[in-house]
Parts: C-alpha cells; sequence; structure tokens
C-alpha cells in the first residue's frame, strides 16, 4: 500500500478561479464529478477505458473523449480551477463520456478501482519537486509504478511525459530492471493519441526552452 506514510504529490493551493470555471462548478458539478465507488465502476464497467491523471486544463483529456467516442474517459484533478475549465468544455461539446475524479489518485486507485480496470493511463507533466530534499514526493516512482500496472489491463498503455530533465532521467532508471514493461515507440501508438494537440501549459515550456520528454510502457505480463 502506497496510501500509509505517503507524502503527497501536490499541495493544495489557492488558486484564482474564473467567473466561467465557478459557474461550471456550480452547474456541472453533479453532471460530470463521480464520488462514489458504485458510480465509477459503472460508468468504467464493459468499455474501452482512459485515465488522464492531472489533467490540468483538461485540454487532453476532452481532446480523448471526443475522439475516442466508444471510450470512457476519466479525468482526475485536485485543481479547482482546472475542473471548471473541463466541465465548462465537456459541456460545450456535449461529451456525454467523459467523468471528473476530485481527488488524490494513490488511494483513488487503492482503494476504488480493480485491477485490470484501464486499456489507457495518461500522467502528463506531473509536478516535477525539482528541489533533491523533494524528489521523493514525485509520483513516477516504483511502487507508484506497479499500481498502475495493476490497474491496467494486459497491453495496457502507460504514457509519461515530463518537461523536467531529471525527472525524465531518474523514472528512466527505474524502468531498466522492470521485465513488466516494454517500452514503446510514439510511432506505434494509436493515430488519436500520436495527434494529442499540443496544450497551453507545453506551449509555455517551450517557449521557456524546456525540453518536452515522454516515456511510453505497454504493460506486457
Amino acid at each position: 500500500m502506497l496510501t500509509r506514510d505517503r507524502l503527497k504529490s501536490f499541495v493544495l493551493r489557492k488558486g484564482r478561479i474564473t467567473a466561467n470555471q465557478k459557474q461550471a462548478i456550480e452547474t456541472l458539478w453533479d453532471q460530470y464529478v463521480l464520488s462514489t465507488k458504485e458510480d465509477i465502476n459503472k460508468f468504467l464497467l464493459n468499455r474501452s477505458s482512459v485515465l488522464d491523471i492531472g489533467f490540468g486544463a483538461g485540454e487532453t483529456t476532452t481532446y480523448l473523449a471526443k475522439n475516442m467516442p466508444e471510450s470512457s474517459v476519466l479525468g482526475a484533478e485536485v485543481y479547482l480551477a482546472g475542473i471548471g475549465s473541463t466541465l465548462s468544455k465537456s459541456n460545450e461539446e456535449g461529451l456525454n463520456n467523459i467523468k471528473i475524479l476530485n481527488s488524490d489518485i494513490v488511494p483513488f486507485l487503492e482503494e476504488t478501482i480493480s485491477d485490470d480496470s484501464f486499456d489507457l493511463v495518461l500522467m502528463f507533466y506531473p509536478d516535477p519537486w525539482p528541489k533533491r530534499k523533494h524528489h521523493k514526493r514525485r509520483l513516477f516512482q516504483p511502487d507508484f509504478l506497479n499500481l498502475i500496472h495493476s490497474k491496467l489491463k494486459k497491453n495496457g498503455i502507460f504514457y509519461f511525459k515530463t518537461d523536467w530533465s531529471h525527472y525524465y532521467q531518474e523514472s528512466s532508471k527505474i524502468l531498466l530492471d522492470d521485465k513488466n514493461w516494454l517500452i514503446q515507440d510514439e510511432s506505434e501508438l494509436t493515430p488519436v493519441l500520436k495527434e494529442i494537440p499540443i496544450t497551453s501549459f507545453e506551449r509555455k515550456a517551450l517557449k521557456a526552452q524546456r525540453d518536452l520528454k515522454k516515456i511510453i510502457l505497454k504493460k506486457i505480463s
């Protein structure tokens, strides 16, 4: 279990919420945000399922829901501003295959999700915790990777991106002796995943001259 004595990978800060985000939260929360184990498992049952961890403004989450209409797309985020943006966009697009989880991802996966539930898990640009003393807060750790592995179906994909070179290097080292995964090239992804649009966060990272790194893993055992 990861939850016991675990340092969270995020710190909740009071961020600015726009009027549009606030209205979306007030009017669309019950329609899109899931809170019970029963509702979450019902949403995922008997369908191709996608989990987007820490979706930020929800640009990738809503893109996947729109372009994978036969799949259930579950987005997890702790910050209300991003949730508000995603609720608004989902409503505008009339998306009925997307739901939101406002929760820390680790206890959610441990306590709520059955093994072999997802076909695809994405984790794009989690907090890199750049200071050495904070590296233990990073999500991409052996125990977390094992947790993701258990929740993916066989041949499922875990798609990780970071704009922090040290995070990428340390994450790559974790995989050196892990026989449960096959490292994939981007060319092996489906067209929908190859064509994920660049997000506002990625534009900022590129403008700041940070390299965008990715690790794509396929569950093989």
